[in-house]
């Protein structure tokens, strides 16, 4: 942290006794911290080593008045210690301000080195404190939240650390008042450009990101884009130190295009991993030549800007990379989500399957069984009733026929989706479903009477399926009226729907039954409804099913004071 006074020599004061006396309580202090620290104690000394040897290795670029290094790591160094190790190696941090400045002769070590070292430790624990509360960079998940947090913390932590080292400096023989503010700018200049460099790949070493990153990227990728990376930086220095073609300040954004490539390719850990290299060979080319400290305070300022923007694209690519990941997540899991919804459908489709066979098999089973009976009974009379007994026969062959029929049209559709579409006249589909129901309304003694307006045009249907519907709703008619007291009358109407595109053809099925009780009807269409005591509750969800596939309409007209079910149908073109 603290600037080193290049071409003045200096008497370093004798450390008194009793601070030789403190120096082994120290040692025993700060291996006792290490024991109870998060870092191990073998990093806690590469961190102590690497504070000290920086302070005179730092010191190229020496001011008229005051010389100033042109970066400070000792801010990077001892936040991301203390962020990392925890508050009990401060003991350790402020015992290798002093030893930093012991190596390189910095100070008389009177009350005012001693405050000023106490002071820096304070600042360095809040900064490691409020970095270690605020940002992520011990994780992989580093976003530009995490950059404005660095910023935000280490900015006033630069600053105060440049104001208490100026101070002390100051407090010298050597240096008067009037060069606290260069000097602290410099100072400032110096800590957040070293904090900006060295600090992410610190806290990324020494928590172990960077080596889990490492093995994720590949150490040969990394050290082949490294490889590439030194060539295009060192070239690109020649360009600009080198060859000049014009002034090396104004040539020196080139220097942005790989940290950009980096950035772009590598998101933080790409920044933080070669940013430290950008610095190097910057200070190089500088030393090489020979700049003035006026300029090397201008590339100060360059490479700092050149810091702080390819950690926030680092971050950005970092961030967008996390986004692509969890939307291609996003994407596998409504996929699965989709196979799922499919399956289901699936299965929902072979449950309406298995109902409606279930539901509309039943009426020629019990017909055939109906007329199997019968034709036992005809039978045992002899040949006097042959001729009705052929009757019979025939009628259970048409009953098998359409129960074959209607299984193979209704698997082919649940399966493929397809329908056996025919133009079909609305009265022969009347007259079938009246033929298949002739013998329960002659038993029950219902009334059957069918209007149909002339020149109806015919309808675009499934004759299968769509008798299937009439017959399904004309049964539940029947049933209706079986043990009804009153007149038994079903009446059938069949006109066009005026006004409709596309044209369509009404068919009015109404019974002069008790009706639909009124709790029931918002419900008249959903699966297991029903208020037959033996009834199974589809008949009407798979015939509305069944209609609406055939783009078609099946509704309960409430508006009648009968028993009344339309169905809407296409009229053929």
């Amino acid at each position: 942290m603290s600037s080193y006074l290049h071409g003045h020599s200096y008497p370093v004061r004798a450390v008194s006794a009793p601070l030789k006396r403190r120096v082994p309580l120290v040692k025993v202090g700060a291996l006792a911290l290490f024991r109870g620290a998060a870092m191990p104690p073998w990093l806690v000394m590469v961190f102590v080593a690497a504070y000290v040897v920086a302070n005179p290795a730092t010191g190229l670029f020496p001011h008229p008045r005051f010389g100033v290094q042109p970066l400070s790591p000792h801010p990077a160094l001892a936040i991301a210690l203390l962020a990392l190790g925890g508050p009990g190696t401060a003991v350790v941090v402020y015992a290798a301000v002093l030893l930093g400045w012991v190596v390189a002769k910095d100070g008389d070590f009177g009350l005012a080195s001693l405050t000023a070292a106490l002071a820096l430790t304070l600042v360095y624990w809040a900064a490691a404190r409020a970095l270690h509360r605020w940002a992520r960079w011990d994780s992989a998940q580093i976003g530009p939240r995490d950059v404005n947090a660095l910023l935000a913390v280490c900015v006033p932590a630069a600053l105060l650390c440049a104001g208490i080292d100026a101070l002390r400096q100051i407090a010298g023989p050597e240096l008067t008042a009037a060069a606290m503010p260069v000097l602290t700018l410099r100072l400032f200049i110096a800590n957040l450009l070293g904090i900006a460099v060295l600090a992410p790949v610190l806290l990324q070493m020494a928590s172990g990101v960077w080596v889990r990153q490492l093995r994720q990227a590949g150490p040969a990728t990394v050290l082949r884009d490294g490889l590439v990376f030194l060539v295009v930086l060192g070239a690109l220095l020649a360009i600009v130190f080198g060859l000049r073609p014009l002034d090396e300040f104004r040539m020196s954004y080139l220097l942005f295009l790989p940290m950009i490539v980096v950035a772009m390719r590598g998101g933080v850990f790409g920044v933080a991993t070669f940013l430290p290299l950008v610095q190097a060979g910057l200070l190089v080319a500088l030393m090489l030549l020979g700049i003035r400290p006026g300029t090397a305070f201008e590339f100060q300022l360059l490479m700092l800007t050149l810091a702080v923007a390819a950690l926030y694209l680092g971050a950005l690519s970092d961030e967008r990379q996390r986004a692509a990941a969890r939307i291609a997540e996003h994407e596998r899991a409504l996929r699965e989500r989709g196979q799922a919804l499919a399956e289901a459908q699936r299965l929902a489709s072979t449950a309406e399957l298995a109902a409606a066979l279930a539901h509309d098999l039943s009426q020629p089973l019990s017909a055939i069984g109906t007329y199997a009976s019968a034709s036992h009974v005809l039978a045992g009379r002899g040949p006097s009733e042959h001729s009705q007994l052929l009757e019979t026969l025939e009628q259970i062959t048409k009953e098998s026929a359409r129960a074959g029929q209607y299984l193979r049209r209704m698997r082919d559709f649940f399966r493929t989706g397809t329908m056996h579409e025919e133009s079909v006249s609305v009265a022969d589909l009347l007259d079938t479903a009246h033929d298949h129901l002739q013998d329960r309304l002659k038993r029950s003694g219902i009334e059957w009477r069918a209007t149909l307006d002339a020149a109806l045009p015919p309808v675009t249907v499934d004759a299968v399926q769509m008798g299937a519907v009439l017959g399904n709703l004309l049964g539940n008619a029947c049933d209706a009226l079986g043990h009804y007291a009153g007149p038994r009358v079903i009446q059938v109407r069949a006109s066009m729907v005026a006004d409709s595109d596309p044209a369509m053809v009404r068919v009015q099925i109404e019974d002069s039954g008790p009706g639909i009780p009124p709790e029931l009807r918002p419900r008249l269409f959903l699966p297991l409804a029903t208020t037959k005591p033996n009834g199974m509750g589809l008949g009407l969800a798979l015939s509305r099913s069944i209609t609406e596939r055939q783009g078609g309409h099946l509704w309960f007209d409430d508006s009648r004071p009968a028993t009344t079910f339309c169905v809407d149908l296409r009229a053929h073109a």
